[in-house]
Order: structure tokens, then sequence, then C-alpha cells
């Protein structure tokens, strides 16, 4: 007989080896929980609360029951403080740290009694100040707070914070807290439950163990045990809430012993004898874990922070692969409070930024005094253009115990929000002007939120405008607006543009609109983006120069002089019997027919008038709405546009002869007309704009090549078209199964293979039970029964292989 056990003893000395080794801290803490009856025997003072403090009570265990996570946040924020309040004393007073040397909190989970003990080794209190601190409510912001609470808008309060030691009771039917000061002998339990009236005030009965410091027990309700006892999720809440505490915060857990490091000897015993291996034997091992083991870079000088440090903290805490492409870190003044802030800009634009908000892109954190106070300041504190920005804020001081609505009006948060836009512009100008590269990898991502930030944020427009980049005709890269006005033409007055959303700047550069522009010298912005065309319409000029858009009346050089003006004068005249016939001819769609200035090799071109829509605009509004009650693309549709004819094309200069030729000639006229129409509807999709009705100019495109290629005007294609056969009258058929897969019909098979051999093994042992069979006939079975099965799944596939011989003692 063999038996295998793990010897207990060498497990415990392996554990209390370890925990030697890592220290006094990391000893195991003593199950010293106070129980009802000791407290009872105890004696101590009864106190009756404060009504506030019973009022508060019942609305929070009844209107916060969903949120009930904060209590991890409140009561180790109170540690953090007691902490800090230990610290500063120290700083003149050294001896206060004698009883209790380090400054850490630690948080143990019991699941055998289902309570949570948080203890730190702040400041502690007195029997007195237990009293005063747990037994009233400071008047500042409670009337507002309670209320808020009754009236069941406690969703709205800021985190729920302000409840501090009070959330206890969201999760615990009965707190006890035991604290102790450096210069009291005594150490005293305040004790409590949900629904008392009062609360007492004991001496420990086990003296006083904690030397400094406070202890709080939770006695867990039934329905909170399970959820706040499970380990994983104390420690999530732990590093939301408090992952950037000044103190470090340690959660007794357990780890497994690497094997591999410490084998724990097996104890086997067969027969008489007693052998012991070194098998390899995980143990598990209770140990402190540091929880909040990440510094708030934010808190730290800038000097000192190296860039990798700056990577590695957006990497884990964004759980991104990438590292940011630029950030900032700095602190101000914010009214009466002051603050420190990190900001990073991200690699990558999320695809749907436009559609969300900061809050469900997880872009802002508020922090007061390193303790998480929420990620929500309403939808509109991070405008949508810096949606996707990450924004950690630190603020000395914050109204808490107020509505979200209120806190988003203090002026605190207003200023702050307006000095981080001020940076985050900064940080994108210094990137611009200290490295161009960069910037224009940045701005290929980024480019697009900080158009949609001109469109929208009139206040910080001409901050933002500064750093736009356009396609140019001037360069291959992109340039700023800037660097348009550096290259203006004297006399120049105007910045020239043409849009053409999704189209690529050498599409644009053979628009008739830019023809003569180019031919001249002149630069012109080409706008690819869909919504550079709105950009410009919220801002008409820069640097003195006023945005025209080529494909709308207006366009100037400002160097024209009077030998240009007498000859347009004189094209005119010469010109005018075509242009009174096409203004009657097109009257229905034509508001003025001119002779053209800025066209070169076209023959012709429309454009809209100064107000007008481009036909860039006129397909954006498409895009936006293909119903029919679309009233914006309706309305740009029905204004009537501008002709513009080169006076000197030669289909411009035959048409002027045909309407001299055509006379009263009905044949000639109707040519004449037919020609009109099938220019002007090419010169509107040339245009960028659409036809009126696209199958009749596709027929009148018809006629006209028809008469060039000598084609009847009357002949047509020969149809030869079979005809549907009748409606069927019975019952629709019923689906066939479809065939099966190879890989379904060969597991098919495989299954009937197996099924074989299993009835070729049971007929074996039947046989083996009498007398032995022929093996080779059986095995002749088998080997027949594979090829089959194989041959049926893969047909090309050889088997005429040999049989694997049988083993000899068989």
């Amino acid at each position: 007989m063999r038996l295998t056990r793990l010897v207990p003893a060498l497990a415990s000395v392996l554990a209390a080896t370890a925990a030697a080794a890592a220290g006094a801290g990391d000893a195991a803490p003593q199950a010293t929980f106070l129980s009802p009856e000791q407290l009872a025997t105890a004696g101590g003072e009864s106190y009756t609360y404060q009504s506030d403090i019973a009022r508060l009570m019942r609305v929070v265990v009844s209107h916060l029951y969903h949120d009930r996570d904060v209590f991890v946040r409140e009561l180790l924020s109170n540690a953090n403080d007691a902490l800090e309040k230990v610290r500063l004393i120290a700083l003149t007073d050294p001896s206060i740290l004698e009883p209790a040397e380090q400054l850490n909190v630690t948080v143990l989970a019991d699941k055998d009694s289902g309570r949570i003990v948080i203890r730190d080794s702040g400041v502690g209190m007195s029997k007195e100040q237990l009293a005063a601190n747990l037994g009233t409510i400071a008047r500042s912001g409670t009337s507002e707070f309670l209320e808020n609470l009754e009236k069941g808008d406690g969703g709205n309060l800021i985190g729920q914070f302000g409840l501090g030691f009070y959330s206890s009771f969201l999760v615990a039917d009965r707190v006890t807290v035991a604290s102790k000061t450096a210069d009291d002998t005594e150490q005293w339990v305040f004790e409590s439950e949900a629904n008392a009236d009062g609360f007492k005030i004991v001496k420990d009965p086990r003296g006083p163990t904690l030397g400094r410091g406070t202890e709080i027990t939770l006695y867990l309700k039934p329905d909170a045990a399970d959820e706040y006892l499970d380990l994983p999720k104390l420690r999530y809440l732990i590093q939301k809430h408090a992952e950037y505490n000044a103190a470090p915060i340690y959660l007794w857990s357990s780890a497994s012993l690497d094997p591999s490091v410490n084998a724990v000897p097996v104890v086997e015993a067969e027969d008489d004898e007693i052998k012991v291996e070194d098998e390899a034997t995980a143990v598990e091992q209770p140990q402190w874990d540091l929880v909040n083991d990440r510094p708030p870079l934010w808190m730290r000088d800038s000097k000192d922070v190296t860039e990798e440090e700056y990577e590695n903290f957006y990497m884990k805490t964004f759980d991104s692969p990438d590292a940011p492409l630029a950030w900032a870190h700095f602190k101000g003044d914010a009214g009466t409070t002051s603050f420190r802030a990190l900001v990073y800009i991200p690699s990558a634009l999320p695809n749907d930024f436009y559609s969300k908000d900061y809050i469900s892109l997880n872009s802002l954190k508020l922090f007061v005094k390193r303790v998480f106070i929420t990620s929500d300041l309403g939808p509109n504190y991070l405008e949508r253009h810096m949606n996707w920005i990450k924004v950690f804020i630190d603020v000395d001081d914050l109204p808490l115990n107020v509505g979200r609505d209120s806190l988003q009006k203090t002026k605190a948060l207003a200023q702050i929000k307006k000095n981080l836009q001020k940076r985050v512009y900064d940080l994108f100008a210094q990137i611009a002007s200290q490295d161009p590269s960069k910037y224009a990898e940045l701005y290929e991502k980024a480019g697009v939120a900080l158009k949609v930030g001109a469109v929208e944020d009139a206040k910080n427009r001409d901050r933002i405008v500064k750093l736009l980049r356009f396609t140019t005709s001037a360069q291959e890269n992109s340039t700023s607006l800037d660097e348009v006005v550096a290259r203006r033409k004297q006399g120049q007055t105007q910045i020239y543009y043409i849009a053409g959303a999704g189209q690529k700047k050498d599409s644009l550069e053979k628009s008739p609109f830019v023809e003569r522009i180019l031919a001249r010298g002149y630069e012109v912005l080409y706008f690819t983006d869909p919504i550079d065309e709105m950009v410009i319409n919220s801002v008409p000029t820069y640097g003195g120069l006023r945005f025209q858009d080529v494909a709308k009346d207006g366009v100037k050089f400002g160097d024209e002089d009077d030998d240009e003006k007498k000859e347009e004068e004189d094209l005119k005249s010469t010109f005018a019997p075509l242009v009174g016939y096409l203004k009657k001819e097109l009257a229905e769609f034509v508001d003025k027919v001119t002779i053209s200035t800025r066209l070169t090799t076209s023959p012709c071109l429309v454009t809209a008038g100064t107000y007008g829509y481009s036909g860039n605009m006129e397909r954006l509004l498409a895009a936006q709405n293909q119903g029919s009650d679309n009233f914006m693309l309706n309305f740009a549709r029905m204004q009537k546009k501008n002709f513009e004819l080169n006076p000197k094309h030669p289909l411009i200069e035959r048409l002027l002869e045909k309407v001299d030729e055509a006379g009263d000639d009905e044949d000639a006229l109707a040519e004449l007309k037919e020609s009109v129409s099938v220019l002007w509807q090419t010169a509107l999709l040339k245009s960028s704009y659409q036809v009126p009705d696209p199958n009749s100019y596709f027929s009148l495109v018809e006629s006209m090549l028809r008469k060039s290629l000598g084609v009847s005007q009357t002949a047509q294609a020969e149809v030869d078209v079979k005809p549907a056969p009748p409606v069927e009258t019975g019952p629709p058929p019923s689906e066939p199964p479809p065939p099966p897969s190879f890989d379904e019909d060969f597991l098919a098979k495989d299954e009937a293979l197996r099924h074989e051999q299993e009835e070729a093994e049971e007929a074996f042992e039947k046989a083996s039970e009498h007398k032995w069979v022929d093996w080779s006939s059986v095995k002749e079975k088998i080997g027949e029964g594979i090829k089959d099965t194989v041959k049926a799944a893969v047909p090309d596939l050889d088997t005429d292989v040999p049989n694997a011989p049988v083993h000899e003692e068989l």
C-alpha cells in the first residue's frame, strides 16, 4: 500500500521562514476581533447620535445601496489624512513616531468571520475625539448633502464623497473603531450598529495593541460579504480609489511559493520501507501585498521624471500598447486652491471620438489630494474635440459634499478647464515649432479633432486655427495659414481655396476653377476633408486676407490694369448675342451668364453665387440625408447658378457663330438647343454639381454620338428576351439538406472506423476467455476496415500498403 501526504509541519516552517525573511511588516495579523460579549462586559459609556447623524445613517442605507463601493474610498481617504497628520507633526516632534514607526494602511478580509479590518498607523483618536468625530457631523454643506440624498438625487453627488465614516453602514450591520493616540496610554473602542440611535465607547479589553492609529472592523451584511470579501474585487476597489495615496496600502492575501525553489518533501510508505522524495509541491503562503505600487507622476517635479517613466505610466494606466505622442506636466493656481495636472496626447485618435464624450472614453480623472473622486464632471467639461486627450487633475481642495452640477460651477474647476485648454494648445504649438516632422505625425492623427474645435470652440478659435494644416499647391507638404499669408503676392487680398471632400490633390489641380489661378502662379489651398469648408465658414479672414472659394463669384487677383478691363468689356460686347441666348434658354437654372476671366483651357464652368452652395457642399448635404425631405439640400439645388464662358475657347466661339447662323431655322435651332443642353449639363458635372435628370442627360449624349458616328436616331438594338416561366401553383419545395463538408464526412467515417475497432476488440476479448483465435484473421479484418474507410473519405489516396507487423508476444 502506498500513502502520499503533505507534511504540515514543513509547510508551516516554510511559511514562518518566509514571513521572517520579509520583515516584521509581513507578519501575519492577529485575529483579535472584539466580540459583542467582550464589549458588553467592558462597560463603557453610551451616547446618542446628533440628529443629523441619525438622519444621515438612515438615508445612506436607503438611497445609496447601488453605489456601495464608495466605502472603500471613504475609509482609505480618512486613513490617508490621519497618516498625513502624523507626518506633519513628526517634522517638529519625531517622538510621535515611536509607538509605530511604519506609516501605512493594512486591509484584511476574513471570510470565516465575514469581516473586513482596515488599520492605519495614523494620528489616532482619543475617547473624546471618537465621540466628537464619529458622533457628530460638520455643519458645512450638511443641509444640501442630506436634502440631495433624501430627494433621491444621491447619484448626482460626486461619487457620494462626504459620507466619510458613515459609508461603512452601506455594507456593514455593525462597526467597531479601535483607536489610540501617541500620548494616550489607553486604547478606546467606538461601537455602533446601522439602525441604532446611538453608539458606545469602551476601553479596549485587548489593551493598547495598535501603538498608535485606528482600526475599523466592518461586520458585513450577508448580501455584502460575498462581494467584498472577494480579494480580486477588494484589490480592484483599493486600486481604483486609492492607488495614488501617499501612504502604502497592504492587502492580506496568499501567494503560491515557487515549487522549484521551496520543494516540500513527500513521505511515501510502501510495505516496511519509508521513502522520502523531493517532489515539488506548491504551498499557499499568506503575505502582505502592496496594492498601490504606482506613485503619482503628477506629484513629482517634471524635471525629475524621465521620458521612459512618463511613457510607462501612460501605457500601464490606460492599458495601451503604444506610447503617447506627447505630454504636458504642470501645476497652477485656480482661485483659492492650486492643482497639478498631467496631460497625454495619445498616439491614435479613436475612430468614433466625435460620437462619444470624454466620460465614455475614460479620458479624465479628478483627484483631491491624490484620492480619486470622479471621471465625470459633466458632458461638456472637456470639449468634444479634446475628449480623446487623457487628463489627470489633482486639486488641493474642492467642495465635495455637493451635487455634481454645483461642483461643475465652482470657479476653481472653471479656471482649471481654461488652463487645461491653453496648455494643450500650447503643447501642439510647441511641437509644431520645435519638431515639424513629429507635428506632421501628430496632425495626421489629430487634425480632424482640431478642425472640429475650430468650428465648435469660438473662444479658442484663433488659437486653434494657427495649429491647422492644409494641402496646398505651393509645396508637397501641408502648410499652415501663417505660411500662406507669408507667401502672398503683391496686391493679393484673398486666400484662394477649392473644396473637394474625399478627392486627392492631383484631381483638384485639374479643376477648371483653378486653371488661371495656378497658371498665374498664385497659391491655392485644397480642402480635401469634409469639415474644411465648415472651418473656413467659421473663420472668414486670416492675417488680413479673406478666404475665397474659387468655385464662387468674387475671385480677384488685385493686379488688374486698365488694358485688361478694356479687353474684358470688348469681349462682353462681342459675345452679347450668345450670352443673351443662353440666359433665355437656361433661365430655369441660371442667374447670370458671364464672360470668364478665370478659365484658360476649359470652355465653361458653373459657379455658385457669393452666398450660394458649392458643388462640394451640395454633395456633403446629400450624404448627410438621403431622404426627400432634406430641406437644406433641396434649397441648395433650387438656387440658380452662374454660367461662365471662356471667350477664347473654340467651342464657345463656334457656339456664337451658331447663334448668328440659326436665325429662324427650326432644325438649326433644335440642334443648337441640344448642344447648349449638353454643354450646360457637362459643365455642371465638371464643376462638381449633379445634373437634374441623369437619364435625360445620357440620352442627349447618345443622340450626339449617333450623329457623330452616322448612326440613325431611330435605329434600336435587337432584343431577344426569354420570358420567365409561368407562376408556380403547388406548395414551395422543401429545402434539401446541404451536402456534408469534407470535415464532417471524414469525422463520420472516422467514427464508424472506431466503432468497428471496438467491436473487433470486444470479439477478441470474448474469444480469449475460452481459447485463442486466429489473430491474423482479426488483424486482417481490422486492416481491411481501415482501408475501406480511408479510401471512402479520400478516394485518391493509395491504400495498398502492407499491414503493420504484430508484436511477436501476441
